[in-house]
Formats: C-alpha cells, sequence, structure tokens
C-alpha cells in the first residue's frame, strides 16, 4: 500500500443575511469548490459528487424534503457530513449517526440521506429597501423560494487525490442555483449580453410589474456599464411572488450570481431594485467593518445612478434620493464604525458618500470614477480596511480626495447634495449655464386694479397704489453648451411667493410671468432668479381740483345747473376720492373719482337751485351763481280783487266782453 495522502474539507451552512446582500465574498455560493488542503503531493484522481434533490411536501407547508447523495471514487477511504441544523432525517442508506454527524459505513456505493428542512426565514428589516413583512425565504405550499440547502463535508481518501463537486437538482418543476432556488411552477426567460447569461424566472403565481424586455435591458445595460472586474458568467434572477407572501425585503441576494426581486418592482424608480441587487453580484471584495458601509452604499448609489443614466428617472428623482442622507440621517453615524448605524445609515448615508466620492474622482481626474476603486477593491487579495480604503482613492485621485474619503467614513460629518449644473459639469463634461433678464422695457411690467389696467413704464422704483396688482415678466436662457433645469424663485422681501421650474435646452429662452397684489404701503424688493426690482407703494392720494365753472353765471329758477370741474392729479401713482359738492355750506352732491398719474379729467355735476345768490364750492375752487325768481312769481297772482298785476287787467276784460253781448242781445229784440 503506498502512503496514504489525506484531503479533509468541511463546509458549514453559515452565510449571514442582509437586505439586498448576504455575507462576504468569501462564502458567495453554498456550494462553491473551496480551495483544498492536501497533505502530501497528489496527482488529479477521482470526484467525490454530491447531488443535492429538492422536492416541495405541499402537505407541510414551511417544509421541504431533500435527499443528498454521494457518489464515491474507488480510493475514497473516510466520508463524514453534518447537515443544516433544522434538518429531521427521514431515511439512511449508507450512514449512520455519529455526535451529531452521519459517518459513512464505508461499503455502500452511493450512500444517502434524506430529510426534511425547515426553510422559513424571516427577519425584521429596516431602511429604505425593507418590506412589509418578516419573509426573506419561503414554502408556501404550492411553490417555494428557499436557500439552496447547504451541506458539510469532510473526507479522506488513498492515492490519486480526491476533489468534491456538488450539483443541486429539483424534483419536478423548479430552478437552482448554488445560493437559492425556487420550487413550483414557473417560466423561464434568458438573455445574453456583456459576456453574462441572464436568466428570469417567473412563478405562475408572479405578476411582473414590468414588462420582461425592460428588466432584461436595465439589467443588461448596467451589465456593460459596469466595469469593476470579473463578470459571472450565469445571473440567476428570480421574481419573487408578493400575492401570498409579506416579505422582509424588496429583493435579496445571499452571495454569488444570484438574487430574488418582488414582482411588483418598478425600473423608473432610483430605489430600482432589480439594478441593486445585480450591483451586489459585481462585489467581490472582503469585506469587514472598516467597509462593510460600502456594499449596500454602492448598491444603492449606482442603483440610482444607472437608471438616471437609462433615463429611467430624472435628476431630480435622483437628487432626491442621494440628498436623504443629509436630511435623513441621525448625528453620531460613523461609516466605519458600524456600531454607530442604524439600519439606514449605509442606504442613506452611504449612497450620499460614494455618489460624492464619485463625483469629486471625476473633477480630479481625466475619466476616473468610482468604478476605478471598486475594481481596485475587488482585486484586492486581502481583507481591506478603512484606511486601505481611503490610500486607494487617494492613489486613483489625488491626496486631496483621499482626505476627503477619510473625513466622510470616519468621522460622522455628511456631505450636501450637489445640484444638477455640478452633475453635468462631473459626469457629462459640459454644464448648462442659467441666466435671468428682465423682459423688453415696453412690456415688463403691467398693473391691473381697482384704478388702472395697463402697462407701466419700465423705470424704477416702479410705484403703485395700494390694492394695486403688478404683473412682472422675466427671461430665462440657457446660454451654456448642456441642457439644463431651471427652479426660478419669485420672492417678495426674501419670502417666497411663487416659483417655475423645467428643462432647458443649450440656447433656449423662456418668458415667465409673476404677479403680487400689494395691499399696505411701504417699500418691497422683488426678485426673480437674479433679477431684482424695488417697488414703493403708497394709498392714491385725493384728486385735486383746480377749476370750477358754471354753465351760467345767472339763470332763472326752475332751469338746470351745470357746474364743471376740472381735477388734476400731479402725483405718479393713481388718485382717487371723494368729490363733495356744497351750496352754501349745505352738500348738494358727492361723487367718486379716479385721476390716473400725471392726467386730469373734468367732473359735471347738475343741479336746479331755486332763486337766489349762492355759492358753490369744491376743494378749493369756487363759482357763485344768481338764481332770479320765474315772471309768474314777479306779477303776483289772478284771483280776487288784486291792486294791481295781471290778475285785476284780465278779470276787467273778461267782464267788458260779457257786457257787450248783453247789450247787443237786446237791441235785436
Amino acid at each position: 500500500m503506498g502512503r496514504r495522502r489525506v484531503l479533509v474539507f468541511c463546509l458549514l451552512s453559515v452565510i449571514a443575511l442582509g437586505v439586498g446582500v448576504a455575507g462576504p465574498a468569501t462564502a458567495e455560493a453554498a456550494d462553491a469548490p473551496a480551495a483544498n488542503v492536501s497533505m502530501g503531493t497528489a496527482q488529479d484522481g477521482g470526484t467525490l459528487q454530491l447531488t443535492k434533490r429538492l422536492h416541495l411536501t405541499p402537505d407541510r407547508p414551511g417544509e421541504i424534503e431533500v435527499t443528498a447523495r454521494f457518489d464515491d471514487p474507488d480510493n475514497l477511504v473516510e466520508l463524514e457530513t453534518e447537515l443544516p441544523a433544522r434538518a429531521t432525517v427521514i431515511e439512511t442508506d449508507g450512514f449512520a449517526a455519529s455526535d451529531g454527524r452521519y459517518a459513512w459505513d464505508g461499503r455502500t456505493d452511493a450512500p444517502s440521506l434524506t430529510y426534511r428542512l425547515s426553510v422559513n426565514e424571516t427577519r425584521d428589516t429596516e431602511g429604505p429597501l425593507a418590506g412589509r413583512g418578516d419573509y426573506t425565504f419561503v414554502d408556501a405550499g404550492p411553490w417555494a423560494l428557499v436557500r439552496t440547502p447547504q451541506v458539510g463535508v469532510s473526507w479522506s481518501w488513498r492515492g490519486e487525490n480526491v476533489t468534491l463537486d456538488r450539483r443541486t437538482r429539483i424534483d419536478g418543476e423548479g430552478v437552482a442555483s448554488e445560493a437559492m432556488a425556487f420550487l413550483g411552477p414557473h417560466a423561464e426567460y434568458t438573455r445574453r449580453a456583456h459576456g453574462q447569461r441572464f436568466r428570469l424566472i417567473v412563478p405562475a403565481a408572479a405578476t411582473l410589474a414590468e414588462p420582461r424586455s425592460d428588466i432584461f435591458e436595465s439589467v443588461t445595460a448596467a451589465s456593460g456599464a459596469m466595469r469593476v472586474g470579473d463578470r459571472d458568467g450565469s445571473v440567476l434572477m428570480i421574481a419573487a411572488p408578493t400575492t401570498a407572501v409579506e416579505w422582509s425585503v424588496q429583493g435579496l441576494q445571499t452571495g454569488g450570481n444570484s438574487f430574488w426581486v418582488l414582482d411588483n418592482k418598478r425600473l423608473d424608480v432610483p430605489d430600482n431594485v432589480w439594478l441593486h441587487e445585480y450591483v451586489h453580484t459585481r462585489q467581490a471584495y472582503d469585506r469587514n467593518d472598516g467597509t462593510r458601509w460600502f456594499t449596500e452604499a454602492s448598491a444603492t448609489y449606482y442603483a440610482a445612478l444607472l437608471s438616471l443614466e437609462q433615463d429611467r428617472i430624472g435628476f431630480r428623482a435622483f437628487s432626491t434620493r442621494l440628498e436623504a442622507g443629509n436630511t435623513r440621517s441621525d448625528p453620531g453615524e460613523i461609516l466605519a464604525d458600524p456600531a454607530t448605524w442604524s439600519g439606514r445609515t449605509p442606504y442613506l448615508k452611504g449612497a450620499l458618500v460614494a455618489g460624492e466620492l464619485d463625483r469629486q474622482i471625476r473633477l480630479a481626474t481625466d475619466g476616473r470614477t468610482l468604478q476605478r476603486v471598486f475594481q481596485r477593491m475587488n482585486a484586492a487579495d486581502d481583507s481591506l480596511t478603512a484606511a486601505a480604503v481611503q490610500s486607494i482613492v487617494a492613489d486613483v485621485a489625488d491626496a486631496e480626495v483621499g482626505r476627503f474619503a477619510d473625513r466622510y467614513t470616519t468621522t460622522d460629518a455628511v456631505p450636501s447634495m450637489w445640484t444638477r449644473t455640478e452633475h453635468l459639469r462631473a459626469f457629462e463634461g459640459a454644464a448648462p449655464r442659467i441666466e435671468y433678464a428682465l423682459a423688453p422695457a415696453a412690456d415688463r411690467y403691467r398693473v391691473d386694479g381697482p384704478y388702472r389696467n395697463g402697462s407701466l413704464d419700465a423705470g424704477q422704483p416702479v410705484e403703485l397704489a395700494t390694492g394695486e396688482r403688478l404683473s412682472l415678466d422675466v427671461i430665462v436662457r440657457n446660454t451654456g453648451d448642456a441642457s439644463g433645469e431651471f427652479d426660478t424663485v419669485f420672492a417678495v422681501d426674501d419670502r417666497r411667493r411663487d416659483g417655475r421650474s423645467g428643462s432647458i435646452d443649450p440656447g433656449e429662452q423662456r418668458r415667465l410671468t409673476f404677479a403680487h397684489t400689494f395691499d399696505g404701503p411701504g417699500t418691497y424688493t422683488l426678485t426673480v432668479g437674479t433679477r431684482s426690482v424695488t417697488v414703493t407703494v403708497e394709498g392714491p392720494s385725493p384728486p385735486a381740483v383746480v377749476d370750477l365753472q358754471a354753465n351760467a353765471s345767472r339763470l332763472t329758477a326752475g332751469d338746470a345747473l351745470e357746474l364743471t370741474a376740472r381735477v388734476r392729479n400731479d402725483a405718479v401713482i393713481p388718485a382717487a376720492g371723494t368729490l363733495t359738492l356744497y351750496r352754501n355750506d349745505t352738500v348738494v352732491s358727492t361723487r367718486e373719482v379716479v385721476v390716473q398719474p400725471g392726467g386730469e379729467r373734468d367732473v359735471a355735476f347738475v343741479t336746479a337751485p331755486a332763486a337766489g345768490v349762492h355759492r358753490f364750492r369744491l376743494g378749493n375752487a369756487t363759482a357763485t351763481v344768481t338764481v332770479d325768481a320765474p315772471p309768474t312769481e314777479q306779477a303776483g297772482t289772478a284771483t280776487g280783487t288784486a291792486a294791481d298785476g295781471a290778475g285785476f287787467g284780465v278779470l276787467v276784460a273778461v267782464l267788458a266782453v260779457i257786457a257787450g253781448g248783453l247789450v247787443a242781445r237786446r237791441r235785436s229784440r
């Protein structure tokens, strides 16, 4: 017998569960081959084949059944296996229990273990990608979305080297990867891009919120855009049904090249979960407390940035999402010290810091980005500390950006979100230039209100009467070399009253109109964009009466008297008030009058005064009129035996006519 050469391999079923990511990159797949340590020199020899077969047990929701079968080479000497803690063995063939492990009897070909496994996993999750329930993996009865069962194995051999090869199969409908499996009816769709084969599993119980083609387009575009190291040859994406399960998270990647996303998740949002989980598949660095923040921070940041670059969201949505790292972070959070975190820290502050690092690197270099740092982290042989990451940043960019990384990862300082103009300058190499100008003088200002309606002179200050409304036109121009967004605020005495926003192309201009009613007197400053206008407001002065003329200086009682007043306004705002006409200090009439700035007008009063001498007064102007009694009143009355007057003469004439008639009658007889 030759010298015995022994290799011992043990794979424990431990993968740390996280929101959207699991465990360190060294545990990226439960069944991935591990580095074997051999004693002595060996040649390549046989293969110990482990095949795990999974099948549903609909009558026992929450559990699946697993059969682990070993096909052993001839030179295998010893074999032991350790099952997951939640396993209940129901059948063995060639194995005997020993101290919680199962040892091969050395005689049985293809020994196997069959066991029931409780697969439901729950977690109370906090953060932007938290779900409404508790489950991270579940067996719902008709279907199951589970972590691929892990089996610990140790073995020894004689002669040539024996390696372990593991496979997972589904009895019935289903699909399995090294990290997770779906059991149940489903449809599978594939797409190839950038050296990767994308498999989309849509369970019969799932209803996608987005077309399959759009999901493929988004993740394959991300595959091409992310140059952070080697890509997996295959990526498994599972749409998790939401009709019967309340999930703890919106998506989950537990290591390696597999992840699931809730079927109702959309692509046109900054938290694009399909992209978030895909970014996790590109993370291959060894994490520790100093770099753990980068895992969720980079996935969150790139999900938003890639969605922006794919035109699925606008800059405002992108900015609002990252700005939450400033507005919603808690004091004392330090990215390099997980003990200071809430569940949201890497998703909020971490994402903003990752984005600002990306921007600073772009500004400091010619074409480098945060992806270069990401790539260097993936390529590192050792676990990275916070200081090591700072060193990588300084090497990729410069010492100043390295100090920036140190400040925002090792203290509780938080950067501010950048503007769209700053984004375009850093990310696209071009920038808009938004400028403001007052509209042409001819129609820059308009006024309306109780006294006037029309245009105003373009001089300053603008002078108004209380109660008037001023409309102001401003021109917004983009004189830069890239499209941009304007956000114009209209303020009165630094208090926001209105605003306009929108996109504007290079060379384009927009005319914006803002209006404000001034209810009280005072001096006001109106600000629109970068332009300011001063407005003075006063109460309207009373109209000035400069002349009062009567249509006659003498007339007979009963005739109409017309008085015309000339009213003038020498002020620059309207004059308004009540004109009161007096006759001998008695009020005769009132009239409401408005006179435009610098103008004058005639105001007429009509009256019928009694006989006498009358003095009319309107303001400081006066007019005197003599009114004569009518002629009938001067001659007296025509009745009785008046001593004189027209009445007596008429009576005599009438009597004479009667007497003459009587004489004529007598003669005719």
